[in-house]
């Protein structure tokens, strides 16, 4: 388990977000609940709205404030895709035919779901709904991205070829071969958002708590009894949606996720004249480079950055030389403009880089290891295990299989070398190798 920052400091989303900071009251207090869901970022969330909206009791624990972990630092892509290359028939190739493809579906639908139900719940997080984009940075990447592309228009998904000039128009950006677009691809302050799913979670029936560390679970007939820091919690069911943040309260628990410290900084707010060459169509893009290539702009117009914490450096000094880096060769117009707000924070990766359901043993569960691409598929897959949970879906309707704990082989190791991963990365991103 990695630490909890609970304070939220120096992240720009915080700063900038319509939604005040959840605040939570006892009126929706019960002796014993239906389901408590520990973790309140955007899978926990979910799992406690979509419960709750189906007329069950829940209870949900958050160790520090709602959305303080990955769903409150994250770039707010809300991306119609799996992580990276990876294409629906490779899916199908690990989860089997059935399972795989309803797997798809979830995921490429994911981001229409996603701004649909911000519309619906009044969420002020500054959805932007104009469109996501996989470019190519090389001639290996371009190859890579053009199976992706075929895999998703092979299952009639509106994915559309956009080839050199085009990316460039969209973008503003330099260097890309060409790429692959999605009108519901999007972006959002993914902290507001998680401010608001919490708000309306809390209004339809979900007590929600804040500063509360869960030490353990024990069976108690037919309830679980959720020991904490202020006290027992019961309820019937139990779902552990902390991702990078998992505590060992199972054995394996903490070990079936590999945590990766990722850093994210905001320029300043973009000139008029910037933005006319600067993601002019406001598009989203994120491309294949392992350290990090993606870019947005904020609702305040700033461009974002980002990539993966190089551990022995010093983070700030390091990241902030990345970043200018980075901008410089994806926006060379800019004329070394430079990282003004930085923050940093934890995701977490499976050994397939797909979520993982997991159970601990009866009526208790995980759902943990968004791989990068939590700010949809956390929501989406939140939903359809609050369904389960519900009673209303059973293990063989759900795309991800519910199986045991299946702890990464010599996680602890990976983990460790994960943080001096980083220069390899570069380097390989340099030589055009990936």
């Amino acid at each position: 388990m990695v630490n909890i920052d609970a304070t939220m400091r120096g992240v720009h989303w915080a700063a900038i977000s319509k939604e005040a900071p959840f605040t939570e009251d006892s009126s929706n207090q019960k002796a014993e609940y239906d389901i408590a869901v520990v973790g309140g970022g955007f899978c926990g969330l979910s799992i406690a709205l979509h419960a709750a909206s189906a007329g069950r009791s829940v209870v949900l624990l958050e160790a520090g404030t709602i959305g303080c972990g990955a769903s409150g630092r994250n770039g707010g892509i809300v991306v119609p895709h799996f992580p990276g290359a990876m294409t629906a028939d490779d899916v199908v190739q690990v989860l089997g035919r059935e399972r795989g493809e309803r797997l798809a579906k979830l995921v490429a639908d994911g981001p229409g779901f996603v701004f649909d139900q911000i519309r619906e719940l009044g969420i002020a997080c500054d959805g932007e709904q104009n469109g996501w984009l996989q470019p190519a940075h090389s001639e290996k990447s371009l190859a890579k991205v053009r199976r992706v592309h075929e895999s998703w228009v092979a299952r009639g998904v509106d994915a559309e070829w956009i080839d050199a000039q085009g990316v460039a128009e969209m973008t503003g950006a330099s260097g890309y071969l060409g790429g692959w677009h999605r009108k519901s691809g999007g972006t959002v302050n993914p902290y507001a958002l998680a401010q608001g799913l919490a708000r309306v979670a809390r209004e339809r029936g979900a007590d929600i708590r804040q500063h509360v560390v869960v030490g353990s679970i024990l069976k108690d007939g037919a309830a679980q009894v959720l020991s904490t820091s202020v006290g027992e919690f019961r309820a019937r069911k139990v779902v552990i949606a902390t991702n990078a943040h998992t505590p060992s309260l199972y054995p394996g628990l903490a070990q079936s996720v590999i945590p990766v410290l990722l850093f994210h900084g905001f320029t300043r707010p973009l000139d008029d004249a910037e933005k006319r060459t600067v993601l002019p169509t406001r598009v989203c893009f994120t491309d294949l480079r392992k350290s990090g290539g993606f870019s947005r702009l904020s609702s305040d117009d700033r461009v974002i950055i980002g990539g993966a914490i190089f551990r022995p450096s010093n983070h700030r000094a390091y990241s902030e030389w990345h970043s200018a880096r980075r901008l410089a060769e994806l926006f060379p117009h800019l004329g070394g403009i430079h990282v003004e707000s930085f923050w940093e924070g934890w995701c977490a990766l499976t050994d397939a880089y797909l979520p993982a359901i997991q159970r601990l043993e009866p009526n208790v569960y995980s759902v943990i290891g968004f791989s990068t691409r939590g700010v949809a598929l956390a929501q989406t897959l939140g939903r359809e295990f609050a369904q389960f949970l519900c009673e209303n879906k059973t293990e063989t309707e759900m795309p991800v299989r519910v199986g045991p704990v299946l702890p990464i082989s010599m996680q602890p190791i990976k983990a460790f070398l994960g943080g001096f991963a980083f220069p390899a990365y570069q380097l390989r991103d340099a030589l055009r190798l990936t």
